[in-house]
């Protein structure tokens, strides 16, 4: 679906009112006007973004909680190698043997990390009003909203762009054939695209070294975006956009 930043302003200002005489910590505060000074015309290079990934401790959207968060900021096109946002996060819950396997997080390795809560609000001074970016974002906003819904009775409002979409719509890799939803997203899985890009990811499944490689991958679709004399923010949103469900409603979603 995709975003339209006049309606997602609209609504914006519709949960602001709700939200008026509610009593909101300074970070949430600062959220809500996340959107205020995005323009659609301008050069998509030239914004600030936070490139995120999340480890989990499995895939039950239900039931399962963040166990790693890292993030690096993207400023003028360029990975701000220094200005990274990485930590392990304690789940107060068990993590599957599975996702142990996948990430390596064991138990003890959490055990004295901060918790979820804490975490994420340092995270959302970190991010401010850049543009979150993620890779198959909708899974990573769904883990974060979790908590920060819950902590500050809203989801986040920070625009959000998706590689995997992206890459979609730009067409970097050919269709799959046959056609199914399996083998397209094994197509634009973040290993078949580093692949394709040539990009090595160290330490796979690591939140830090996921997010660093979805960062080279976002560089490059920029820059074909530029090539293609379609490097403004608004078509970067009408190729990658997605949004945050609201709490309000079980079935609205940004446009």
């Amino acid at each position: 679906m995709r975003v339209n930043l006049f309606l997602a302003r609209l609504r914006n200002q519709w949960l602001r009112a709700r939200l008026k005489h509610r009593n909101l910590n300074p970070l949430a505060r600062k959220n809500l006007g996340a959107l205020d000074n995005l323009n659609a015309s301008a050069k998509a290079r030239s914004l600030r973004y936070v490139v995120v990934d999340l480890e989990t401790t499995g895939l039950d959207l239900n039931r399962d909680r963040v166990v790693s968060l890292g993030a690096f900021r993207v400023a003028e096109g360029r990975i701000r190698l220094g200005d990274m946002f990485n930590e392990l996060v304690n789940p107060e819950h068990e993590i599957s043997p599975s996702s142990i396997k996948t990430h390596g997080i064991v138990p003890d390795m959490v055990a004295e990390s901060r918790l979820a809560t804490e975490v994420f609000d340092d995270f959302l001074a970190f991010l401010g009003a850049d543009v979150l970016v993620a890779h198959h974002a909708r899974f990573d906003l769904h883990f974060m909203n979790k908590v920060i819904q819950r902590r500050h009775g809203f989801p986040l409002q920070n625009l959000v762009i998706d590689t995997a979409l992206l890459c979609k719509g730009l067409k970097f890799l050919p269709p799959p054939y046959p056609m199914s939803i399996r083998f397209e997203d094994e197509l634009y899985s973040l290993d078949s695209l580093a692949e394709h890009f040539d990009i090595e990811i160290y330490p796979r499944h690591s939140a830090l070294g996921d997010a660093l490689a979805t960062a080279m991958i976002f560089q490059r679709m920029l820059a074909f975006l530029e090539r293609g004399g379609k490097g403004l923010l608004r078509n970067l949103v009408h190729m990658g956009g997605v949004a945050p469900r609201s709490h309000f409603s079980a079935r609205w979603w940004w446009p």
